[in-house]
């Protein structure tokens, strides 16, 4: 079986993602599908900031709080899915396309 296209990963995950409405939806989705924020460069430079920004805002090293927790704060995991899902441009074709579908 052929391997999907990263244009077909971006649309699976949107679609996946665009039912996602309640912050509980957002974590579950950062727990199962992490490869949706890392998948192309944009996304990874937008989980980038999306760290940069909690780590600052909160005050908390998540590399840190990852190895004493083995996961990430779920704060953290609501802010990624909005950076880089929500509102990161490598979405942002499927999002114009398909919209939300709640």
């Amino acid at each position: 079986m052929a391997k999907p296209t990263q244009k077909r990963k971006l649309q699976n995950y949107w679609k996946l993602a665009s039912v996602c409405k309640e912050t509980e939806d957002k974590i579950n989705f950062f727990d199962l599908y992490q490869e949706a924020f890392e998948l192309m460069p944009e996304t990874q430079e937008e989980l980038k900031n999306a760290r940069i920004y909690f780590q600052q805002e909160w005050g908390i090293d998540l590399e840190e709080y990852e190895k004493k927790n083995a996961d990430y704060p779920n704060e953290f995991k609501v802010i990624a899915f909005n950076s880089c899902i929500l509102n990161g441009v490598a979405y942002s074709e499927f999002k114009d396309l398909y919209g939300f579908y709640y």
